[in-house]
C-alpha cells in the first residue's frame, strides 16, 4: 500500500504515524506546501503548544463550537480529549492540566525534543 498525505500539519503527521503503526509495510509519504512541518504545532498556546482541553464545565459540545458540534460529536466518539491525552503520554509526553482547561506538555514548551 502506498498513500499520500497531504500537509504535515498535526492532524496529517498524526495520521502518518498510525498509517505506519497500524501498516508497518505501508509506504506513506507526506507532502507540506509550507517551509516546516508542525510550523502551526509550534506556536500554539504562545509556543508551549496547546494540545485538547479537559471539556469541564462543558455541558454540551455547542457550547464550545456553535459551528462545529454536530462533526465533533461524532469525531470525539472515535477519538476524544481523554484518547488525546493517552495517546501524547504513551509517545512519552508528560502533560499538565491547567486551571482554564486547557492541556499542555509539563515542559510548557512546543519544541522540545525526547531524547
Amino acid at each position: 500500500m502506498r498513500t499520500a498525505i497531504i500537509g504535515a500539519g498535526a492532524a496529517g503527521c498524526f495520521c502518518a504515524i498510525e498509517l505506519k503503526r497500524r501498516r508497518p509495510e505501508a509506504v506513506v509519504d507526506v507532502y507540506e506546501a509550507g517551509s516546516k512541518p508542525l510550523a502551526k504545532v509550534a506556536i500554539t498556546g504562545g509556543g508551549r503548544c496547546n494540545l485538547t482541553n479537559s471539556f469541564a464545565g462543558i455541558n454540551s459540545l455547542k457550547e464550545a463550537y456553535p459551528r462545529g458540534d454536530k462533526l465533533l460529536k461524532k469525531v470525539f466518539s472515535v477519538f476524544d480529549n481523554k484518547d488525546t491525552w493517552k495517546w501524547f503520554e504513551n509517545e512519552g509526553v508528560n502533560l499538565v492540566l491547567q486551571d482554564d482547561q486547557c492541556v499542555f506538555p509539563a515542559s510548557q514548551d512546543a519544541s522540545l525534543r525526547r531524547s
